[in-house]
């Protein structure tokens, strides 16, 4: 089996239901996999780069699970990329280490899946709002593989009914499956 590495990059899986779904999902199919949660390793936002590029050099696939936020990554995400992805590392003429490497990403979505229509409230696709990762791993000489996205995945304390809580849940479990099926495929 490959080396899998999982970046989660959801700010706070403490109030997650979908995304922390889809990680305990992906731990239990994928049990080799390290699965990186940003937001439990750093809390302050203070990444340890060299920890970092360490896990992502181990990996043969790399996969980024996070929800939509403002029509992109989340920013603890954003930050992770900014940081750990160095000139001289990532890309550019001696960048390298990512060269080669399979990546996946997962994205959840709060708004209903008419939403993200040319014609919907959003206005683009999942697809058009995932072209900034999409670029990022060309630059990165990543091999991107594919994206998995579900929509409709907001689950709100004291509105949420419990046979919405668990329609959601259902969802998120088949989102994983679906995510580990392509990654055990590889």
């Amino acid at each position: 089996m490959k080396n899998v590495v999982i970046i989660s990059g959801h700010p706070d899986l403490k109030i997650s239901v979908a995304n922390k779904t889809i990680l305990d999902e992906l731990a239990a199919q994928l049990p080799q996999a390290e699965i990186r949660k940003l937001d439990e390793l750093y809390p302050t936002y203070q990444f340890d780069i060299a920890a970092e590029q360490a896990a992502l050099e181990r990996a043969d696939v790399i996969a980024f699970v996070y929800p939509l936020h403002w029509y992109g990554v989340p920013g603890l995400l954003k930050l992770y990329i900014d940081k750990v992805m160095e000139h001289g590392w990532a890309y550019g003429s001696k960048g390298t280490a990512l060269a080669g490497k399979a990546f996946i990403i997962s994205v959840t979505a709060g708004a209903p899946d008419d939403a993200y229509t040319a014609e919907g409230a959003m206005g683009h696709t999942i697809e058009e709002f995932s072209y900034p990762l999409k670029n990022f791993a060309a630059l990165c000489k990543l091999d991107f593989k594919k994206i998995f996205s579900s929509c409709g995945m907001m689950c709100v304390p004291g509105v949420t009914t419990d046979a919405q809580k668990a329609a959601l849940i259902d969802k998120a479990k088949r989102h994983a499956d679906a995510v580990a099926d392509c990654i055990k495929s590889l």
